[in-house]
């Protein structure tokens, strides 16, 4: 018998090896692994080439091509974006915007795209780009002087056919000298594979997300299904204890890890840093997403020059806490909930930083780091980061887009608390709270996994269970 580490924040418990982890399960593991550690080493895709118009031998395989219009529920549109009925337009609508940051988004499979709008006097320009990349001859000018016209405006082809890809259409507010206006329109997208169908189009409605269809394949390895089941144990006068799961909730590990995530998932020791899934892929706020049991993984593809910020873990902990959840933290028992947390996160709660601090961060003499509750870190109240977890945080390999990236301003000072984890009761730990995690520090833990992300993609199920698609 030995001690196994738990998915949740911290925890470890006695397992018998046999019971958990069985030679045919790992195997199962080490052969996805080994597939996926082939891809990932594969050469890089020949380069990709964009021109405007028609080609003169375009390789669209016509017959099979799937074609989104507009009001297709699988474009996904973020910023101002209007309907118009235009009876040239394919299925007579179009998607029209001339706000800088507006963006339509897709994800797709195969060799190629085209995007078809309207050239005219009154059109600006639009940058486009595939799996974050911006592609040749972007952006893209649509203004034509006289008549509008309805024609294709990218066919972009070399692209990589063995893996999917993410396409971003992004209105740059702009327009040349002569051009009347910025408008960008979306009348039709067609690709030659995609996660659906096209549905039947002209619905005279802005498109709403819909759940995008679990894909098979080598990520179902990685569904490793390990529960968490509370162990004995009464709590002490106020302490919280974990609620049961709702009816009909499937246990951790249940469904398989999206495709546009898996990459990234391996890469970054995702097992460590999100645990197991703990929904279908879905959709929030106009993006891709998934949720795990340490976090949401939000698809960013598009919206920075960033590789390493093309994926963000979600402002659960910042929801949670401003719900006031009933719900233990750092263990199945607890004498810290979210409640307690909202009350230590008030804005007078908050530390006047040192005398010389100027903005950034600022070490202090006892070890810690002062942050300013400031996204660009400028002078202003904050929290000061324990020790224990800065050098976590600052963890490239796991970390890729930066603490504040990844891991969020905190929104407390580090928290002394008492929990219960499995048959391990009274364990003195300590927390602080991120805006997109909790990190929690357990000295009797092995030294390699004594800091830990908290369950708070668990704890938003819990919360939140009309959120979070099963």
């Amino acid at each position: 018998m030995r001690a196994q580490p738990r998915s949740g924040g911290g925890e470890w418990r006695l397992r018998w090896p046999t019971r958990r982890w069985s030679t045919r399960r790992w195997s199962t593991l080490g052969c996805a692994f080994l597939l996926l550690g082939t891809a990932l080493l594969a050469p890089p895709p020949p380069a990709i080439e964009a021109q405007a118009g028609t080609p003169a031998a375009s390789p669209t395989p016509g017959a099979t091509a799937y074609v989104f219009d507009d009001t297709d529920t699988y474009l996904i549109y973020s910023g101002n974006w209007n309907t118009v009925q235009d009876g040239k337009a394919r299925g007579g609508t179009l998607h029209q915007a001339r706000d800088e940051n507006a963006r339509m988004r897709m994800r797709f499979g195969g060799p190629y795209f085209k995007w078809y709008a309207v050239k005219g006097p009154n059109r600006g320009r639009a940058r486009v780009t595939v799996d974050g990349v911006e592609i040749p001859d972007s952006p893209f000018d649509l203004y034509k002087a006289g008549d509008p016209s309805f024609e294709l405006i990218v066919w972009q082809g070399g692209l990589d056919s063995e893996r999917p890809h993410t396409l971003v259409i992004e209105v740059l507010g702009q327009r040349n000298g002569a051009a009347t206006d910025s408008l960008i329109d979306v009348d039709w997208i067609e690709v030659l594979t995609a996660d659906r169908t096209p549905l039947t189009p002209t619905p005279l409605v802005s498109p709403t997300p819909a759940v995008t269809p679990s894909p098979a394949g080598a990520a179902s390895a990685l569904g490793l299904g390990l529960t968490a089941t509370p162990g004995p144990g009464t709590p002490a006068p106020g302490f919280t204890t974990l609620p049961g799961a709702n009816a009909g909730d499937r246990p951790p590990g249940s469904w398989p890890i999206d495709t546009r995530f898996l990459n990234y998932y391996v890469r970054f020791d995702g097992l460590r840093i999100l645990g197991n899934t703990a929904s279908p892929p879905t959709f929030y706020a106009g993006r891709f997403a998934q949720y795990f049991e340490k976090g949401r993984m939000e698809d960013h593809t598009g919206e920075s020059n960033d590789p390493n910020w093309q994926f963000q873990y979600g402002l659960l902990v910042d929801e949670l806490q401003t719900s006031r959840a009933a719900l233990p933290v750092g263990g199945e028992i607890s004498n810290l909930d979210y409640a307690k947390i909202n009350a230590l996160a008030q804005q007078e709660a908050r530390i006047a930083p040192p005398a010389s601090f100027g903005g950034g961060t600022i070490p202090n003499s006892d070890g810690s780091v002062f942050i300013p509750y400031s996204q660009s870190l400028r002078p202003a109240p904050g929290h000061n980061v324990s020790p224990i977890f800065w050098p976590y945080m600052n963890r490239a390999d796991i970390f890729p887009g930066g603490w504040i990236h990844d891991i969020g301003l905190p929104m407390t000072e580090a928290i002394p608390a008492v929990v219960t984890k499995g048959t391990l009761a009274n364990r003195q730990i300590l927390i602080q709270v991120f805006q997109r995690t909790i990190l929690t520090y357990d000295p009797m833990n092995p030294a390699d996994f004594q800091v830990e992300r908290a369950n708070v993609g668990t704890d938003y199920r819990r919360a939140f269970p009309d959120r979070v698609p099963q």
